[in-house]
């Protein structure tokens, strides 16, 4: 099995990141300050998904999807004081749905509710 590094083909915006929060100028440099940890490894992730993709397929691994999603705002023990709109089960039908794909299907995506989203 192949092991693969965080952020192996450029760019290093996550540790940009860490560092600006560390020096304490993360807001001054434009980095989201509202829940700004949680969006931006929403983004590192789904950044690393398309270059996972792209590798698998490099690789010969065309049977191999590699896609992210949104499971929604969940009901769970992070946001227990606060009425999510959606249950953990709701939450697990778009992860599921991916997980059954065919290999013919969109690879290196982010999804929202089953449907390929455009960020």
């Amino acid at each position: 099995m192949q092991v693969y590094t965080p952020w192996p083909y450029g760019g290093d915006s996550m540790n940009e990141y860490l560092k600006d929060v560390k020096d304490g100028c993360y807001a001054d440099k434009g980095w989201p300050v509202s829940l700004s940890a949680f969006r931006t490894s929403k983004v590192g992730v789904t950044a690393l998904i398309k270059v996972y993709a792209r590798e698998a397929v490099r690789l010969g691994k065309d049977d191999v999807l590699v896609n992210a999603c949104c499971p929604g705002w969940c009901q769970t023990d992070m946001f227990s004081q606060i009425k999510a709109p959606f249950s953990a089960a709701e939450g697990a039908d778009t992860p599921v749905y991916l997980a059954l794909l065919p290999s013919d299907s969109p690879n290196g995506q982010y999804w929202i509710e089953r449907t390929v989203a455009i960020w």
